[in-house]
């Protein structure tokens, strides 16, 4: 099975001119950037992503600047939808038709049929873009730039989980991917009456993305544990239990979330971390253990993995921009 084309698109290491002409070049379907501050330095920022058939998710690093997207940005390329969430930074200023301040946690919906006008700070962020196609059914005309906390952070857990899992995704998994997100997407931002069964199973499934994003953001938690987990969700031991029954236990799924989380960082260049630091801040007990989990699970040292990373990422070359151009302007919006 063919895995899916990635978009990598690190400016770290380029001289200014090349790393602002590879930044403008890659986000030019979306906005302009320009330069703001008393400092007015050059607009520059990495992309990491994967295109999943009709949809991108992508980790998005940049520096202060002005994103603005004029009339004659939104007569030349498709009106898709931006899902902004940002791990950091943040951003004010005018989009989806309304002033507004996003800052940590929380995600912009921005839909990209309407002018853009702001001024971000230096932010580490996740992308998700979807054609309005694939929302059809979605009073998009009523879409207002943020949601309530609740949806918010069931778009933040799910958004986090796409990326994460983007790059073992391949080719077989691209259709059951862009359908779920997009059923997804439409309870989420168009919610209606169901029958008391699927509102048990909708419910279900809330639970189920704000816990994994309360076990993801406190995988270093010695407490961590279904005793601090219910609690912290407001839900009874019982119905924490039922609702991981079929991804074999709590715990056991704490610790595949830990193992992944190591996976993910030992395939970051950007990551420098030594494994006895990771292991550490990841929430394992010892080294020792850290290494025979790793081993087990992946059929490698830690070590020899991260060295393997390492080696292809110095042999990849920045993918072209034209790529992540044609997607933006082939997929039907």
């Amino acid at each position: 099975m063919s895995a899916l084309s990635r978009l990598y698109y690190v400016t770290t290491g380029l001289d200014e001119p090349n790393a602002f002409a590879t930044w403008s070049a890659v986000i030019g379907p979306l906005f302009e950037p320009r330069a703001c501050g008393p400092t007015r330095k050059t607009p520059t920022g990495s992309a990491s992503g994967v295109i999943i058939g009709d949809i991108i998710i992508a980790k998005v690093a940049f520096n202060v600047q002005n994103f603005v997207r004029d009339e004659q940005r939104i007569a030349a390329t498709p009106d898709h939808l931006l899902l902004h969430l940002y791990v950091s930074g943040g951003f004010n200023g005018v989009v989806t038709r309304q002033q507004t301040t996003i800052g940590p946690g929380k995600v912009a919906l921005i839909d990209l049929a309407y002018t853009v006008d702001t001024r971000a700070f230096a932010s580490n962020t996740v992308s998700l873009i979807v054609p309005r196609k694939l929302l059809a059914d979605v009073p998009l005309e009523t879409l207002t730039p943020r949601l309530d906390k609740f949806r918010n952070n069931l778009l933040a857990a799910y958004m986090l989980s796409l990326q994460e899992r983007s790059a073992q995704l391949t080719e077989a998994d691209v259709e059951s991917t862009v359908a779920g997100t997009a059923r997804f997407l439409k309870r989420l931002l168009a919610p209606s009456p169901d029958d008391p069964l699927t509102q048990q199973k909708d419910a279900d499934e809330n639970i189920l993305a704000l816990a994994e994003a309360a076990i993801r953001d406190n995988l270093g938690l010695p407490e961590l544990s279904p005793d601090w987990l219910a609690l912290e969700l407001d839900i009874s031991r019982a119905s924490l239990y039922r609702i991981f029954a079929s991804r074999g236990g709590v715990m056991r799924h704490v610790q595949e979330r830990r193992l992944l989380a190591v996976q993910a960082a030992l395939s970051d260049p950007l990551e420098t971390r030594r494994l006895s630091r990771l292991a550490s801040d990841l929430g394992f007990s010892s080294e020792a253990h850290f290494s025979r989990s790793f081993r087990a699970r992946f059929g490698i040292t830690a070590s020899a993995y991260r060295k393997l990373q390492l080696d292809a990422s110095a042999a990849i070359q920045l993918t072209s921009p034209e790529v992540v151009q044609q997607w933006w302007m082939t997929v039907a919006g």
